[in-house]
């Protein structure tokens, strides 16, 4: 019986020791070097990820305030032509939607994903509707009679999206 506990005890006793050198050497990886980097373990693997070289979409959100709900409706049917020919012609245009505030009637957002930032700069703003679009709104905009807010971010590989 003694025997068997001094096994146990220096089986657990290793264990724990691999456990512990295994902890300190991830933790060495995770603080190695730039703080941008973060290594997790993945499936027993070590993962690194590079925060800020990411491979992930281009995300851009719009919030336009409108002064009418006339001006709004205007717009909502101008944007939907855009979206209708954005669906057609613009393969790298992941996700084009556009929904109504619960907290304020004459306010929109948009949301806009795009393969990368570079498609959305070159190709979608020189699209055929989006060209038609753009005026339309900058003229509410610079009479005043919708505000335009927005950001944009670049994805980075952690989270999901179904």
């Amino acid at each position: 019986m003694k025997s068997s506990r001094k096994y146990t005890t220096l089986l657990f006793g290793i264990v724990l020791g691999i456990g512990v050198q295994n902890i300190l050497w991830k933790f060495k990886q995770f603080t190695k070097g730039s703080s941008s980097t973060m290594s997790l373990e993945n499936d027993g693997s070590t993962n690194e990820k590079q925060v800020g070289n990411s491979s992930g979409a281009w995300t851009l959100i719009v919030t336009l305030t409108f002064q009418s709900k006339q001006d709004m409706e205007h717009i909502i049917q101008d944007w939907d032509v855009v979206s209708r020919d954005c669906e057609k012609n613009e393969p790298f245009l992941y996700h084009y939607k556009l929904g109504q505030s619960d907290s304020n009637p004459l306010m929109l957002h948009i949301v806009e994903r795009y393969e990368s930032k570079e498609k959305y700069l070159t190709l979608h703003k020189n699209g055929e509707e989006f060209l038609k679009f753009r005026p339309k709104l900058k003229a509410l905009q610079d009479s005043g009679r919708v505000v335009v807010e927005g950001f944009s971010f670049q994805e980075l590989e952690y989270g999901f999206a179904r």
